[in-house]
């Protein structure tokens, strides 16, 4: 049990698969107060959806059982699943759609028609146009569904991400807010404009009287329930890389999930063709800082799709000509081809399970490898750190080390973006040099920048194949 007086904020990890909560102390250290698993997605085809209802009363019971016999005015920080969203009903914050997931593919007709406006957008808010993003999802919603439309348009309906679904829950209605860092991945906000952007809510035909307020990452105060101030929210992503960007040197953070992220800390919003551009963190004083992002639409689902793992590697390729792509909801970073999935040259496909697992591990680190050296095109940076729930297979470590062929870092603290959300709300810096690994080459793997130059070869081919 947290005495009253021993705990300086806590933080909520509102995630895809598990809901989580955790206070810093005044030690500094992050300990634990409940875990929840999400409910489970569902939807066939295109579709990846949850019950909206169901994830919000989940996040409410454990907030609640978190903030139980706290200090009064605790400050509170969230961090958010990115693009996932929901509309609610104006009046009683009952959800009138399903928590359509960033992972949801629903809307690549309504990019498609959109094709000769992507240089416009991508120019507008730093992302690709692509069906992952909240803005065509959600046009695509109002077009199967003229009264939702309505809804949004008269006021009798707010839509939002995750985060704001949740505050506005959380403050019964009296604030709907976001915060830069998830604004930024909607399609419909502005980087250089620092608002929604008129000229893409047409596009997308998105009334602005439904969309939330844009407010600070951090140094908020909103009073939420009797006995707690949000003070931070901030996308997961974002807060994961704060967590490991030492300020003296250049980092790049590989998160390995459900997806996998590749980012870089930089100052400017300025663009980087095929790369993806976003605020990671603002604060009252609107000093802003940015991340370089190359997602890979693939990780752990992709390799538990051949068994269960753990995944073996050798020092000599037993399958020279086995190739794979590993993105699972289409090929991301940086060639954006959403109707290109989870794929395998037929040297592949012709192995048994256990080496089809294994070549998925190796055509994700060429594309961290593709990525990184697309974010970094003036050299490797200072460090390369890794993280995420796949970090725990010793075969990506040593993958990853072999494939850049430098070492590498392993993440040792599992919570280290809730730390850095908590550390926000408490009003310190995010960076507080979280404990890592180093992994170093090994001949386990000592084929692998061979064959990337290979797979990088029927890559090329796959793409000019299938245009």
């Amino acid at each position: 049990m947290i005495s009253a007086g021993m705990a300086r904020s806590v933080a909520v990890d509102l995630g895809s698969t598990r809901i989580k909560a955790a206070a810093l102390m005044d030690d500094g250290t992050l300990r634990p107060l409940g875990s929840v698993g999400a409910p489970r997605l569902y939807g066939a085809g295109l579709r990846r959806e949850g019950n909206a209802e169901t994830y919000a009363r989940a996040a409410e019971e454990l907030i609640d059982r978190a903030l139980a016999g706290l200090a009064r005015g605790i400050r509170v920080g969230i961090t958010t699943q990115r693009s996932s969203f929901v509309v609610w009903e104006t009046s009683s914050g009952a959800p009138l759609s399903p928590l359509v997931s960033w992972q949801d593919r629903r809307a690549i007709d309504r990019c498609a028609q959109l094709a000769l406006a992507a240089d416009e957008i991508e120019r507008r808010t730093g992302l690709r146009l692509s069906p992952h993003y909240f803005a065509p999802k959600l046009a695509t919603l109002i077009d199967e569904d003229a009264g939702l439309g309505a809804a949004l348009g008269d006021g009798r309906a707010r839509v939002g991400t995750l985060d704001a679904y949740m505050i506005s829950r959380l403050t019964a209605g009296r604030v709907v807010a976001t915060d830069r860092t998830m604004a930024a991945r909607t399609l419909l906000y502005d980087l250089d404009q620092d608002n929604w952007c008129p000229a893409l809510l047409e596009r997308f035909d998105v009334p602005l009287r439904a969309l939330p307020a844009i407010e600070p990452t951090a140094d908020r105060s909103i009073e939420i329930g009797r006995t707690a101030r949000l003070a931070t929210s901030i996308a997961d992503q974002s807060a994961a890389l704060l967590a490991v960007s030492d300020p003296e040197r250049p980092t790049a953070l590989v998160n390995l999930g459900t997806g996998t992220f590749v980012l870089r800390d930089v100052a400017s919003a300025a663009r980087c063709a095929g790369y993806l551009t976003g605020p990671i963190l603002s604060d009252d004083a609107r000093s802003t800082r940015y991340a370089l992002e190359g997602p890979i639409n693939g990780g752990g689902p992709a390799l538990d799709r051949f068994g269960s793992g753990p995944t073996t590697l050798s020092e000599r390729d037993p399958a020279p000509l086995a190739f794979a792509i590993p993105d699972t909801a289409g090929l991301g970073a940086p060639h954006w081809r959403p109707e290109l999935t989870l794929r395998l040259s037929s040297a592949a496909e012709a192995l048994g399970p256990a080496d089809r697992r294994r070549v998925v591990l190796e055509g994700l680190l060429f594309r961290i490898r593709e990525v990184l050296e697309g974010l970094f095109p003036e050299g490797s940076p200072s460090r390369i750190v890794f993280a995420g729930g796949l970090s725990q297979d010793r075969s990506i470590g040593c993958g990853l080390a072999a494939v850049l062929e430098r070492p590498v870092e392993r993440l040792e603290d599992t919570e280290a973006g809730l730390t850095a959300t908590a550390r926000l709300a408490a009003g310190l810096t995010p960076y507080a040099s979280p404990r890592t690994t180093e992994i170093v080459p090994t001949p386990l793997g000592a084929y692998l920048p061979e064959k990337f130059i290979r797979w990088q070869a029927w890559l090329r081919a796959l793409l000019e194949s299938e245009p």
